[in-house]
């Protein structure tokens, strides 16, 4: 993988007021990011989620620049995914601060637990349409739950919109909208530092899995979902969001996992080839018959446990679009009635 500019980046941080602090995750990322920023407002981007040792570990971030939890005074969300949001409203019941996060997540967070018990469906749906079984369906829903259990509704009271800016004393985040990995992700530039608080729209190690969550309610005159379309854009569109982010001006990148790297034009490019060829691996593994995105990522992950199959299937989703952009792979039948999603190759 591509390594950062810098051999040290986290040393880039020294004197910026900046300090990351993590987490326990819940789930197989192991370790989340926060980011508390020492500036007018006293800022925390990201919140965690409500895992063993969390708040914990927050009040100590606190402590160690001589502040406490309840001095925070703005909270700022980079996507809707409960490992960096779960904590979001206990952190500003305890502190009083604002919370700003982009304008589809008002609505989504106000409810919580009813939009997380509507994505369940979504992709339990998802997954019936493109050739499931009942277990593969079923098969995380105890994960869902208890990593659900680890988020709370949260009041927004500062709605974002992309190409707005988040202003504090010592600094401007812009918000850019980079929507792939999840429908709500923003990267949040400081252009004067050339640094950026990443969320999980760019990780160094591993690329995000762009995953077909459920869309958030969007504006008057929007298209209805279109499965054939929009089952397949996933990939396309974090590849989008990508080629945007490495055309920004940046020497960091402060993520949602792991730590702290340079040179994210090359981290992008790295991405963005990986997923060509992932791409490209699907179609070597497609046979010669109408097949299932399903039955390929069975093909693909013999071994995988049925709780792996929203993952799974999201990622063949994407690739199946990627190729049949390039025309290499067309829908054969849309499904319905009972009947699975089927693909060809051309």
């Amino acid at each position: 993988m591509v390594g950062p500019s810098d051999d040290r980046p986290a040393d880039r941080l020294s004197g910026t007021g900046v300090h990351r602090v993590s987490l326990p995750a819940a789930n197989e990322m192991g370790r989340v990011n926060a980011w508390l920023v020492d500036d007018d407002p006293l800022t925390l981007v990201d919140s965690g989620i409500g895992a063993p040792g969390a708040i914990e570990a927050i009040e100590a971030a606190f402590v160690a620049i001589g502040r406490r939890l309840e001095d925070l005074e703005l909270l700022v969300l980079t996507h809707q995914h409960t490992d960096h949001l779960g904590l979001a409203g206990e952190l500003a019941r305890r502190s009083g601060a604002e919370v700003a996060a982009l304008a589809p997540l008002v609505p989504y967070l106000a409810d919580l637990p009813a939009e997380l018990a509507a994505d369940r469906a979504f992709m339990a749906e998802l997954l019936r349409r493109h050739g499931a079984t009942p277990a593969e369906v079923t098969g995380n829903d105890a994960g869902w739950s208890a990593f659900h259990a680890g988020g709370g509704p949260c009041t927004v009271t500062v709605p974002l919109l992309p190409g707005s800016a988040v202003t504090l004393r010592d600094r401007t985040l812009e918000v850019l909208s980079r929507p792939g990995h999840s429908e709500t992700d923003v990267l949040l530039v400081d252009a004067d530092r050339r640094t950026a608080f990443g969320g999980d729209h760019l990780l160094r190690t591993t690329a995000s899995v762009p995953v077909r969550d459920r869309p958030l309610p969007a504006g008057e005159g929007t298209r209805p979902y279109d499965p054939v379309v929009d089952d397949l854009a996933v990939t396309l569109r974090y590849a989008a969001s990508l080629r945007a982010t490495r055309t920004v001006p940046l020497d960091l990148v402060l993520p949602g996992h792991g730590g702290p790297f340079g040179d994210p034009a090359a981290v992008a490019d790295a991405h963005l080839v990986r997923q060509a060829e992932a791409a490209a691996r699907l179609l070597g593994r497609t046979g010669d018959g109408p097949f299932t995105a399903m039955g390929l990522a069975r093909s693909v992950w013999p071994d995988a446990p049925a709780g792996r199959a929203q993952v799974l299937v999201s990622t063949v989703l994407g690739g199946l679009g990627v190729l049949r952009e390039q025309g290499r792979v067309e829908v054969a039948d849309a499904g319905g009635d009972g009947r699975p999603m089927r693909f060809v190759t051309t």
